[in-house]
């Protein structure tokens, strides 16, 4: 995984290419990975890992490590503070 996750997470966000919802998402699921990409790190969520699937909106679904959706949950709550 990335060194720099919130680094990361930021550059994505300010690119646009990592959306940062003001609202809860309408889902979140845990549970083992699924061999797809983490949307912060780009690197696989394995089967041992523990994989956040979030329901953004009806038509987008984001992914993540543990340590990634972490400090992807902590940036939309800066940004949600400011």
């Amino acid at each position: 995984m990335a060194n720099d996750v919130a680094g990361s997470i930021r550059d994505k966000i300010r690119s646009g290419a990592l959306p940062l919802p003001p609202e809860t998402p309408l889902k979140c699921f845990v549970g083992n990975g699924t061999n797809r990409p983490c949307d912060a790190c780009d690197e696989m969520i394995l089967p041992d890992h523990i994989e956040y699937e979030l329901d953004i909106t009806q038509s987008r679904t984001l992914r993540f490590h543990e340590a990634c959706y972490t400090a992807w949950h902590a940036a939309r709550a800066e940004r949600v503070g400011d």
